[in-house]
């Protein structure tokens, strides 16, 4: 991916600065056809980016957090133990001398003022110059993630293992659509949101968006919702947005099944449940997802009181070829018959795995055998089937 962006150098310069004027013209200082410039808002960028490409600079403000804070000196840390090479130059108006000598301490190569000069801060790079020419490409805040219309969901159908042509459903996957960002994946926003404790706020934006998109859905078939235990923690929130959105969008409640993924441990609130229950009575319906790995909901069974479990892909693919993963299934499925609820097998991707989940007797799967998620407008064929 990285070979794909960059020139023959291989040469990555990220640049985090709290204003992004202030960022884009400092990229351009550096830009260069054989060099990606990267800009970013706050420090996590930093550590985040680093984990995904090998940095060879990074310039960041000392006070990308605020005015009293000093956040910009956790990503100069963060980034020299990824990237021990990568040149990292520390910069801020009126700086103290405390903070250039803390700057050093953890890593910093260098420390400018500004104002400075474009040829004197390549060269304390140890940057060649500037073409003019090249990729600039800014990686979006939260606030822009969540605001952004290129925040759009793809859709995955769920089937009939006895008739895999008709559409019972269809999961909502979180997709960040600007092509030119291929690294800002859904693993990429839910961790940059969890390192500045915002999950809840883009699991609640990526339902909004979901709700908007679901329009174009064939109508007979129920909309999955992937929803992380944080954003269940404000029961009240939880439940205006649900409503507010499905009313706004024409969605009847009765088609809408939250996943609560086992992201992390759900620890309901004083809301919480209430709002489950409010949300049960009108129609909606509940299931637990990736049922047996990470942290168990199990424990909530008897208060979520779900419609569905689904197992994971990590016990769905090629269970066939495992009887160790075959005896979990049939417990889970076990489990579902002892609390009433459907099972839904994830992860079936061969003709073979959709033969042996009809064999233990599941009901429904969802899985690149039958279909790979796409726009909502792609699924009219299940309209009919």
């Amino acid at each position: 991916m990285t070979k794909e962006l960059t020139g023959p150098d291989d040469s990555v310069v990220l640049i985090l600065d709290r204003v992004r004027e202030r960022a884009t013209i400092s990229a351009s200082a550096f830009a260069n056809r054989n060099r990606l410039v990267l800009t970013g808002g706050d420090a996590v960028v930093g550590s985040l980016v680093g984990r995904r490409m090998a940095l060879s600079s990074m310039v960041t403000e000392a006070q990308i957090a605020g005015r009293f804070s000093f956040d910009g000196l956790d990503a100069v840390a963060d980034v020299r133990r990824i990237s021990p090479s990568c040149r990292i130059v520390v910069t801020g108006e009126d700086l103290p001398e405390s903070v250039a000598e803390e700057a050093i301490r953890r890593g910093a190569s260098d420390v400018v003022p500004r104002p400075f000069h474009g040829t004197e801060f390549r060269n304390r790079l140890g940057l060649g110059s500037s073409t003019g020419e090249g990729l600039i490409l800014h990686i979006p805040t939260i606030e822009e993630f969540t605001a952004s219309e290129w925040l759009s969901p793809a859709f995955q159908p769920i089937v009939d293992v006895a008739n895999p042509d008709r559409g019972v459903g269809y999961e909502s996957l979180a997709r960040y659509r600007e092509k030119t960002l291929p690294f800002c994946d859904p693993s990429f926003m839910f961790e940059y949101a969890r390192l500045c404790d915002r999950t809840a706020e883009l699991d609640l934006a990526c339902l909004r968006r979901t709700l908007r998109v679901a329009r174009e859905l064939p109508e007979q078939g129920k909309i999955f919702v992937n929803i992380h235990p944080r954003a269940l923690a404000n029961g009240d929130l939880f439940l205006r947005t649900v409503v507010d959105e499905a009313a706004a969008n024409q969605i009847a409640l009765s088609r809408l099944v939250l996943e609560i993924t086992e992201q992390e441990k759900l620890t309901p609130t004083g809301s919480t449940l209430p709002a489950v229950e409010t949300l049960r009575t009108a129609g909606v319906e509940f299931a637990l997802d990736d049922v047996g790995s990470s942290y168990s909901h199990l424990d909530l069974m008897s208060r979520i009181r779900p419609t569905y479990l689904k197992i994971g892909h990590e016990f769905g693919t090629d269970f066939e070829k495992d009887p160790a993963r075959k005896k979990i299934i049939r417990n889970i499925q076990s489990l579902a018959r002892d609390f009433e609820c459907e099972v839904i097998l994830e992860g079936v991707e061969t003709a073979e795995t959709s033969r042996a989940a009809a064999d233990i007797g599941a009901r429904y799967a969802q899985g690149f055998f039958y279909a790979r998620p796409a726009e909502a407008s792609a699924l009219v064929q299940y309209a009919t089937a």
